[in-house]
């Protein structure tokens, strides 16, 4: 009987042993610690840009990464607006249009709305007007963005997106999309992972650091 627990213990954990054999995660090659204060909140965000190609094709990897985070950790999705080629005030069109379809319960939808105008069907919408058609089409009126638009929650929920870009390309964390900080502390670097499952592994890794 103490023999079959024991065995039974011993297989329970080669998984866990596996894995940290299978990943040998080292700072300066797969993560970097930031000089930024970790937050309190285990969370991971993902700096994106809906007018660069990478971030599109990245969409099905952060999201399997969402998926996997472990119960309490939080997914974020922090939209920039310094891309070279477009105007910022442009490129915070898509922020608002983002946060105002998050706020009311389609973030996930309008987002996907918004890469697929872009990179599928090459509407860029780099005019207000075209951005407005594309969430009246998906169920935002332009009376209910406009209104959106000056309600204190979305002021600063798209402050928090500026003050996060500045702070972190002030850390030299970000000069490019995407990009993934872990806890406000550790930024990825998504070019030495060679799997889904690895990078699933590193983010969970530096949430439990």
């Amino acid at each position: 009987m103490l023999k079959a627990l024991k065995l039974s213990i011993l297989f329970l954990c080669l998984p866990l042993l596996a894995m940290a054999a299978e990943f040998d995660f080292k700072e300066g090659e797969h993560y970097q610690t930031l000089t930024t204060q970790k937050s309190e909140q285990a969370k991971v965000t993902e700096f994106f840009s809906f007018y660069c190609p990478h971030c599109f094709r990245f969409e099905p990897v952060a999201k399997a990464l969402e998926q996997s985070l472990p119960e309490g950790a939080v997914f974020e999705k922090s939209h920039v607006n310094f891309l070279g080629g477009l105007p910022a005030q442009v490129q915070s069109n898509l922020s608002y249009a983002y946060i105002v379809a998050k706020q009311m319960g389609k973030g996930d939808e309008i987002a996907a709305k918004i890469f697929d105008s872009i990179h599928v069907k090459n509407a860029p919408l780099n005019d207000i007007k075209d951005v407005k058609k594309l969430l009246d089409i998906n169920g935002i009126n332009e009376k209910q963005f406009d209104a959106a638009l000056a309600s204190m929650p979305v002021i600063a929920a798209e402050k928090l997106m500026q003050d996060d870009q500045n702070r972190f390309s002030k850390a030299g964390a970000l000069s490019g999309v995407p990009t993934f900080i872990v806890s406000d502390k550790y930024k990825v670097n998504t070019n030495s992972l060679k799997s889904q499952e690895q990078f699933n592994a590193l983010v969970k890794h530096l949430l439990a650091k």
